[in-house]
């Protein structure tokens, strides 16, 4: 009996696994393009044209990167609707290693989130003091959309705000386009200051490893699979008890959403001359 109930924990456990579908660029190197003015970050493809874009899967995934002597700006537009999976509400983390391709030195990850106003004004108190009138104001408000970063480190596990008001913030915005696409962008300061803050960890013309990594099981869905694991292994056990034969059925109503990982090796741009 007692094999048995492993046999019937590793066919359930099996049967909550996502697929994870990787596409590693090795060493080839994709170039950033030098701008000599920063990127507006709206969500708009407007100021991309002319720069070159990397593809993946067939066209479904795109990027490009420009920089200048102090910040990263990404584009990444999601193509095909498919491959969108749950990155609205588990966000997208973009990676960073000085290695090769897929070594996750840490990460950001950028997520829109609703928050209150008292956690509105708690990220803004982190770049510097905000005056009780402000305050006021703004928890007069229901609430706000932020567009939130969140550093990881190389485990995966959220790192404690930096609270220097020097520190630069990593920000971002996506917008939808018309046919089901969705047009991200990204500006990432160069200079990381500290563990705790966001940045890219390397200079114009020098290479650096970067990944984009979103979709998978929200955490919601997670609960419901460990929930529904808990309730037909109990009931399986009590069939074995019984002297039957456990029926072993699918922990949930379909399969679950994709995660997709997608690396590439970037050559920042040095100053045009």
């Amino acid at each position: 009996m007692r094999n048995m109930s492993l046999r019937v924990w590793l066919a359930l456990g099996a049967a909550l696994l996502g697929t994870v579908l990787s596409a590693k660029a090795g060493q080839e190197i994709v170039p950033s393009a030098w701008t000599d003015r920063p990127v507006a970050i709206d969500g708009s493809k407007a100021e991309w044209q002319g720069v070159p874009l990397t593809e993946w899967k067939k066209g479904a995934v795109a990027c490009a990167f420009r920089n200048d002597g102090e910040t990263l700006f990404v584009l990444f537009v999601i193509q095909d609707p498919k491959f969108r999976s749950s990155i609205e509400t588990n966000g997208i983390t973009l990676h960073f290693g000085a290695g090769a391709a897929n070594a996750k030195d840490y990460g950001i990850r950028f997520k829109k989130m609703s928050v209150t106003p008292d956690e509105y004004i708690a990220v803004l108190e982190r770049q510097g003091p905000v005056p009780e009138e402000q305050k006021a104001g703004l928890r007069s408000k229901a609430g706000f959309l932020l567009y939130h970063h969140q550093v990881l480190d190389r485990n995966g596990r959220p790192v404690e705000p930096a609270r220097e008001p020097t520190v630069r913030p990593a920000v971002f915005k996506y917008a939808p386009e018309t046919g089901g696409a969705v047009v991200y962008e990204f500006a990432i300061p160069l200079v990381r200051e500290s563990g705790a803050a966001a940045g890219v960890g390397a200079g114009p013309g020098q290479t650096v490893a970067i990944g984009f990594v979103w979709g998978g099981e929200t955490e919601a869905m997670r609960k419901a699979a460990a929930k529904r694991l808990r309730e037909q292994a109990n009931f399986a056990n009590e069939e074995l008890e019984g002297g039957e034969k456990p029926i072993i059925g699918s922990v949930g109503s379909g399969p679950a959403p994709k995660k997709y990982d997608f690396w590439t090796v970037l050559k920042l741009a040095a100053r045009s001359e």
